[in-house]
């Protein structure tokens, strides 16, 4: 009997001298982490939106108070942005935030349109769990700068080869992720013009 004790509390020790550092170290960074989030999500929303992104965050706040604001969109919508231009302020555009599967877990993507909800302006991905060196290339600067200016709905090419307006450059063997990018990418232009009101 006095083992199975002595067992039982050297577990209960064991467990909090490796949970109270954890514990500590969360909540003493928990403000950071949700300030750093949402700096992440701005930054996707600005380059979604065609607008160059400052590397300092105080800028990306300002810039992002200056030239976006949320709308909502109701209860089963995801949110999107309506954005304006850096010059009057006039609108410029919307960039929605959208979800959809991919090889591992979710895919989130932030995608810009123009005025009028014809053409992309952008696309930046906010979240991923793609398999690294495949996949998670999906967020390089050569993948979603490919469709700036284009028009869907979407297919695939091979990587490399020549797109047309409503293509894009698949990414060698990734094509579940790149075939889940494109349904993100369509379902959002097929519902983006119900979306806005």
């Amino acid at each position: 009997m006095k083992q199975r004790i002595l067992t039982v509390l050297f577990t209960i020790a064991i467990t909090i001298v490796f949970v109270a550092p954890i514990s500590f170290v969360y909540l003493l960074t928990k403000g950071r982490v949700a300030l750093n989030e949402e700096v992440f999500l701005k930054r996707a929303v600005l380059a979604a939106a065609g607008i160059p992104v400052p590397l300092a965050n105080a800028e990306v706040v300002s810039l992002f108070s200056a030239l976006a604001e949320e709308v909502k969109a109701g209860d089963a919508v995801p949110l999107y942005y309506r954005t304006k231009s850096e010059a009057g302020g006039e609108p410029a555009g919307y960039v929605f935030i959208r979800s959809g599967p991919g090889l591992w877990g979710e895919i989130t993507a932030a995608v810009g349109f123009d005025t009028e909800l014809a053409s992309l302006t952008g696309v930046d991905f906010l979240k991923q769990t793609e398999t690294p060196g495949l996949g998670a290339r999906i967020s390089e600067k050569w993948f979603t700068e490919q469709f700036r200016g284009k028009k869907g709905p979407f297919t695939t090419v091979g990587e490399g080869e020549p797109a047309s307006e409503s293509q894009f450059d698949a990414i060698t063997g990734a094509s579940i992720t790149s075939n889940a990018v494109m349904s993100i990418l369509n379902s959002t232009i097929i519902q983006a013009k119900g979306l806005v009101k």
